[in-house]
């Protein structure tokens, strides 16, 4: 404290306006910084999102002939209904009459019995479960896996997957060259696809696993195969309960899109 001018004066602080309003106008770009980051995170978060709504929907469980369906309405019991898909891929519905299901995923005949009933019922709401699954629906596993055979396809699965249900890989295998066998509407030959487990299984960029659908055929082939054509025919006619016939060549440049 001084005497100027016949006044006191006080020195001024170190830590006085200048540094107070230094410290707000930090303080402020620190908000706006926190601000632009919860803005990235959401906008990641609905990115993620939408990349979600847009998953195909070919990788839900179609319904096949011979399944066996659950109908539960949650405001009009009297219409729960238990039925069987027949040869025709037709079942029987309260107040709508037969109904083609072959095909459809269990939202999309939600979906469908809903919007016939709308007219009927009141509050139409219901779920749809598959109790069991045809024959029809399922796949094959063979080759040089531990424990070869078919496997049910009650919901989405992939190669991956079903090789791993059927207890791994043996040592011998050639995971880089997993062959899946497609039946193809209206076609003698099947597609042939081929998936690079190893490099999936590895982490590494750009590998893809497939969906598999009804009656597909896995076959992880012997590593130190000379000809892969002649060991998935010889395979199919001593191993499989299927007939894909011979008319198929194997391109081993042919990987899953």
């Amino acid at each position: 404290m001084s005497l100027a001018n016949g006044r006191f004066s006080t020195p001024r602080d170190p830590m006085d306006t200048p540094n107070r309003a230094m410290s707000a106008h930090g303080m402020r770009k620190l908000a706006g910084c926190m601000l632009l980051s919860l803005c990235g995170v959401a906008a990641s978060v609905a990115s993620a999102a939408e990349t979600l709504a847009r998953e195909p929907a070919a990788d839900l469980y179609r319904i096949g002939r011979g399944d066996e369906l659950n109908l539960r309405f949650l405001y009009t019991p009297e219409l729960n209904t238990d039925a069987t898909v027949r040869s025709d891929g037709r079942v029987g519905l309260p107040l709508i009459g037969d109904v083609r299901v072959e095909g459809l995923s269990t939202q999309e005949l939600t979906t469908q019995v809903q919007e016939a009933l709308k007219e009927r019922v009141k509050r139409p709401q219901l779920t749809v479960n598959v109790r069991g699954a045809a024959a029809s629906q399922r796949v094959f596993v063979g080759g040089e896996v531990a424990m070869p055979g078919a496997q049910s396809l009650v919901g989405p699965l992939t190669v991956l997957q079903a090789v791993l249900a059927a207890q791994g890989m043996k040592d011998t295998a050639q995971a880089r060259e997993v062959l899946v066998l497609r039946r193809q509407a209206g076609s003698t030959s099947p597609s042939v696809l081929k998936v690079d487990l190893a490099s999936l299984m590895a982490g590494r960029e750009g590998a893809q696993d497939l969906a598999l659908a009804p009656q597909d055929v896995v076959l992880v082939p012997r590593s130190g195969i000379s000809s892969l054509n002649l060991w998935v025919d010889q395979y199919l006619r001593r191993n499989l309960p299927v007939n894909f016939g011979v008319n198929y060549t194997i391109n081993p440049d042919r990987n899953t899109p």
